[in-house]
C-alpha cells in the first residue's frame, strides 16, 4: 500500500511539473505573438512622428500602414497612409487636438463621403497636411500625413 501511495504522489507531481511548463510555454507563445503584432505598429507610429511630425492615431490598423517619401527641385515630402479602426468623427477631433489652433480646417460632407483637411505650417518652408475620410456609416476612416519641406 505505502509503495502505491509514493507512486501516486511521484506521478502527480511529475504531470503537475508537465502541467505547469506547458502553461509557461502557453505564456510565452502567446507574449510573443503579441510583441510580434504590436511592435510594427509602435515602430510604424514612432517613424510617422519622427517623419511627418505628427502622430498616427492608436487604432491604426498595421497591415494598411504605407509610407512614401520623395524629393525634387529643392523640397522633401514625407507621406504615411493607414486605416483606423475608429469612427470618422473622433479620428478628426484627435488630429484637432494634435495640430492645436494655427490650423486651417475644411470640411466636405457630400452626403456619401466626409472628408477633412487639416493645413498646418510652423514655417513657410515646413507644411503638414493630415487628410481624413470615411464613407457614411462606416467605422473604418483612412488617414493621410503629410509633410512637404525644404531641404536645408
Amino acid at each position: 500500500m505505502r509503495l502505491m501511495v509514493s507512486v501516486i504522489t511521484l506521478s502527480l507531481t511529475f504531470f503537475g511539473q508537465a502541467v505547469d511548463r506547458i502553461a509557461l510555454v502557453r505564456r510565452v507563445v502567446v507574449l510573443l505573438a503579441l510583441m510580434l503584432s504590436v511592435g510594427p505598429l509602435l515602430a510604424s507610429q514612432s517613424a510617422a512622428q519622427d517623419d511627418v511630425g505628427l502622430p498616427m492615431h492608436p487604432k491604426a490598423i498595421p497591415s494598411s500602414i504605407v509610407r512614401q517619401s520623395g524629393e525634387g527641385e529643392g523640397t522633401q515630402w514625407v507621406k504615411v497612409h493607414f486605416k483606423i479602426s475608429a469612427p470618422y468623427q473622433q479620428v478628426v477631433k484627435f488630429y484637432r487636438e494634435k495640430v492645436g489652433r494655427g490650423a486651417q480646417i475644411s470640411q466636405i460632407d457630400s452626403g456619401k463621403l466626409l472628408n477633412t483637411l487639416i493645413l498646418l505650417s510652423r514655417d513657410p518652408a515646413d507644411q503638414f497636411n493630415v487628410n481624413i475620410s470615411s464613407e457614411l456609416g462606416r467605422k473604418v476612416t483612412e488617414v493621410e500625413l503629410s509633410r512637404n519641406f525644404v531641404r536645408p
